[in-house]
């Protein structure tokens, strides 16, 4: 085929008869492209990922509310029974902190 016919209005690929070596040479390349990346290829998370990874899993996993538990606290606090225990959420806090507080 004459090099100036290519590319003219109306002219395709299929015209110029090497469609099926060009496909074939093109998917050859991608199919082996794709299986040396999906060997080569590696995914590592970081350790806040992995946290966040478990968190994810673990709230999935637990109920959404605790109908019996709401119940009890709205009753203690109700009748001024109700403790906080202060202690408890500071050290909560602190350890929150140290997990997420120097990034």
């Amino acid at each position: 085929m004459d090099p100036t016919t290519i590319n003219k209005a109306g002219n395709k690929i299929e015209d110029t008869g090497t469609k099926s070596k060009v496909a074939d040479s093109a998917a050859n390349r991608l199919a082996g492209s794709n299986e040396r990346g999906a060997s080569a290829d590696t995914v590592e998370l970081t350790e806040n990922a992995k946290l966040l990874q478990r968190m994810v899993q673990t709230v999935g996993t637990s109920p959404a509310i605790d109908s019996q538990r709401v119940e009890a606290v709205k009753t203690a606090i109700q009748n001024g029974e109700y403790q906080v225990d202060v202690e408890a959420i500071a050290d909560s806090m602190i350890r929150i902190d140290r997990l997420f507080g120097d990034q």
